[in-house]
Formats: structure tokens, sequence, C-alpha cells
């Protein structure tokens, strides 16, 4: 809801390399189209004249606009952001679909809708990527920061175009990106881009109904002396809406989730995750993507006693996971005030 109490706007990005089938999937979209909604297209296209918004126009009852001529996510930025408020000043509409030229950034577009004017006004829901399973394979997608951008800031992924392709080829492309952190809502095969309509709906950003959680955080820790032994910690986690703890046989997974907003020193981060290979016989993983700056998110990841770091555009919330061997000690608590401490943004009252 925005400040006024009207219903915002959903928005949805369709990415995806060119020609993987953004428009086909549009056009299966709106097959299912709620008939009382008002749904608008933006379309845009690199070449001087827009091919692929007449075709939707010619196939659809639903609105479509054309941004010709330049990339939405650099030197048409200003005329997409002009259009979408004069959408949504003179039309109200429910929901406004983009589909960007497969030459795109979306994260710098998921930054303008969550600039002063917009944010109030759109909900940003399910971000596709669209990928030609005839035409990419696993190697390229690693050496391409293009194509690792779609891919990172999905919610939802298609391989699609399966039928063209080996089914070795799309099982490698699943079981990598299967590995991501973090994972995607969906990893989705697909022939003519049909899947569910219903994947249209999840968030693409951390539902509003989220709160701090104030209850202490309890860790079972099994020891010899017992059969089993019960640490709370209470550590205040400025933003941190989600902590949880998953434990299967001898193996445990803890896991924090950071509001949006929430930024953190990534040197401190990196100092944690360096402390964390001093205690091999306890941990086995850590993977975490934080907010260092305005913007950036940066993924740490502690793998085989290794650490390695990178900017990565993703641009939801920040998170942390950490597996550990059951029956060895961690100080919950101590890494909690490390984590704490890292944190730069300052506690509102």
């Amino acid at each position: 809801m925005t400040a006024s109490g009207t219903q915002k706007c959903a928005l949805n990005l369709i990415t995806g390399q060119l020609g993987a089938g953004k428009t086909t999937f549009l056009r299966q979209l709106l097959k299912h189209k709620p008939t009382q909604e008002h749904w608008v297209i933006l379309v845009n296209e690199f070449g001087a004249v827009g091919v692929d918004g007449a075709i939707l126009k010619e196939q659809s009852h639903t609105q479509v606009q054309q941004i010709p001529g330049g990339c939405i996510c650099c030197t048409a930025k200003d005329e997409l952001k002009e259009t979408v408020l004069k959408l949504l000043n003179s039309q109200t509409p429910d929901r406004i679909l983009i589909e960007p030229t497969g030459l795109g950034e979306p994260q710098s577009l998921v930054d303008l809708f969550h600039s002063a004017e917009l944010t109030d006004r759109l909900e940003i829901q399910t971000l596709f990527s669209v990928f030609d399973m005839a035409l990419t394979d696993v190697m390229e997608v690693k050496k391409l920061a293009i194509l690792q951008s779609l891919i990172t800031m999905a919610d939802v992924i298609l391989l699609n175009k399966i039928d063209l392709a080996s089914p070795q080829k799309t099982q490698d492309f699943q079981d990598y990106l299967a590995g991501l952190f973090p994972p995607k809502l969906a990893v989705i095969a697909t022939q003519q881009a049909k899947i569910d309509y219903r994947h249209l709906n999840y968030p693409h950003f951390p539902s509003p109904k989220f709160i701090q959680q104030n209850q202490p955080f309890k860790l079972v820790m099994p020891n010899p002396s017992s059969s089993s032994q019960q640490t709370e910690t209470s550590i205040s986690l400025i933003g941190c809406h989600t902590r949880q703890r998953h434990q299967d046989l001898n193996t445990q997974s803890i896991g924090w989730i950071f509001d949006p907003q929430i930024q953190f020193d990534w040197k401190k981060l990196q100092n944690i995750f360096n402390h964390l290979t001093e205690m091999p016989n306890t941990l086995l993983r850590a993977k975490g993507v934080f907010r260092v700056g305005d913007q950036p998110r940066m993924l740490f990841q502690l793998v085989h006693q290794t650490v390695s770091r990178e900017l990565i555009a993703y641009r939801k919330d920040s998170r942390l996971e950490v597996l550990l061997t059951a029956n060895h000690p961690f100080d919950l608590a101590s890494f909690e005030r490390q984590l704490a401490d890292s944190i730069t943004t300052e506690r509102t009252r």
C-alpha cells in the first residue's frame, strides 16, 4: 500500500539474452491475465524500430508501449522513469511488465524502481531471466558478466528451448544453478516459455510484513556429557528479521536474513570469514551476500577452508548461512557479536 492508502502497482522484469524467448514468454503470460486487471507492457528494443512491441500489440488486447533506440538500463533510463511515472499518474495500472533489451543490466533497473519517486508506488514482483538452451552453456555463463547479472538478479530462471539442446547440457546448467547462493525461487526447463503463470506473483524484495525477531535465538548443541545442551544468545542484530536453524543428523545450518537497507563493513566481514577457517572440524561451509555500500552487494564464500570474495549483482536482502558439524562446539554468541560489529547502519529509535 502507498502512503495514501492506495494499492501499489505490481511490476515484473522479463530479462534474458537476445532471442532467448522473452517476447514469447510475455505472450504466454498474457493468455492468463485476469480480465478485471489493467496491465501495461513496456518493451525496450535496441534497434531504432521496435518489432517485438508491434507483435505484442497485434496479438493481445493489452496496452503496449515501446521504448526503442536505446537501452533502458543506461541511455534510455530517464525515458523509462518518465514513462512509468506518466502511466502511474494517468492510468493506475494493476501491473507493468517490462522487457529490457538483452544487452541490459537488470540491477540498474531495480535501483531505478527503488528511487524516491517510485519506491512507494511500485511493488517489484518476480524478476525473470530467460536463457536459450540451444545457444548457451555453463562455461559461457561463467565468463560473461552480463549473463552472471541476469542469473544473480533473477527470482525465476527459464531454461527455454530445451527441445533444441541435449539433455546433458540442460542438466549441467541446472546443476550449476542449484549451487548458487542465494538460491533461486525456481529454475524451470521449458519449451515455448510455458510455465505456471502463478510464478508471476512472487515478491522480489522481502515482504514488509517481516519484523525484527526479538526472542533469543536458541541453538541445541549435543556434547559427550549429556544428550543435549542448550545454548542461548540474545545478541541484538540491527535489521535482522529472520534467524533460523535446521539440524539433520550430525549437520546443522544456521541462517540470518537482514533488511535490504542494512549495510556492512566488508573488511570486518572478511575478518569474520578468515576466522572461520580456523575451525575446520566445526565449520563445513559458509556463504553470505551483504550490502556493502549505497547499492553494491558482496558475496563471501568459505569452501574447503578457502575464502573468496566478489561483487555481485544482487539487490535484495543481506543474508548469511553457515553449515556446522553438530558434535563440535560453536560459540554462537561470540560469532553474532562479530556480526553485529560489522554492521555500519545506525540503529534508529
